[in-house]
């Protein structure tokens, strides 16, 4: 398997042990020729090769020159088709973690552009809700802590949109970025949460 997809051959090997575990092929049996099996799954014989030479690396079957695959071990094909479904297992969760991730950036990239629309945005009858800064100073409490330490959702209702630093705007910031004097707060919220928040940073 490459980036969570199967390759054929590992799929053909998997369906000829299930044929060897459930007695469908028996332990000495000779299997069709390359051919034969190329064939029933529609794939070339270098294909159907390398599905036997995992198995037999396994130890699931021989390959005899000149003469034949034959199956050599039940036991060996069952310890396959567990390794193969451990294998699937993980390589479904590789792919639904890809696709997690995949969306989040996409939900974050999102929310980013959003919000610096609604930051472009004039605040007049347009624009439905009310935001204000606050430019964090030296004396202020809570320096140095984070939103997330200091709970600053649960203390004032407000949003924190983004943070301005150093000339850099970071939109939906991050509740563990530290707070540092000088940096602006965008902020959603009306002039409750702006008085909660006036509050918060000037307590002691």
């Amino acid at each position: 398997m490459t980036n969570g997809k199967e390759a054929r051959y590992q799929h053909i090997a998997y369906e000829i042990a299930k044929r060897i575990v459930a007695k469908q092929i028996k332990e000495g049996d000779k299997l069709r020729g390359r051919s034969v099996l190329a064939g029933e799954f529609e794939v070339s014989s270098e294909t159907i090769r390398k599905a036997m030479r995992l198995l037999a690396n396994l130890g699931a079957v021989e390959v005899v020159q000149r003469s034949g695959i034959y199956v050599i071990s039940e036991n060996a094909a069952q310890l396959y088709i567990e390794q193969h479904r451990k294998q699937s297992e993980s390589h479904r969760l590789f792919r639904d973690t890809m696709d997690l991730l995949s969306t989040t950036q996409k939900n974050q990239k999102m929310l980013e552009s959003h919000i610096k629309r609604l930051l472009e945005t004039s605040k007049n009858d347009v624009f439905p809700f009310d935001f204000f800064t606050y430019k964090l100073k030296e004396e202020d409490a809570h320096i140095g802590k984070t939103l997330k330490d200091i709970r600053f959702w649960n203390q004032t209702t407000g949003l924190v949109l983004a943070v301005e630093y150093d000339g850099e705007l970071y939109q939906a910031p991050n509740p563990t970025m530290p707070l540092e004097s000088g940096m602006i707060l965008y902020v959603l919220g009306d002039d409750y949460v702006k008085e909660k928040t006036l509050t918060l940073f000037s307590a002691t």
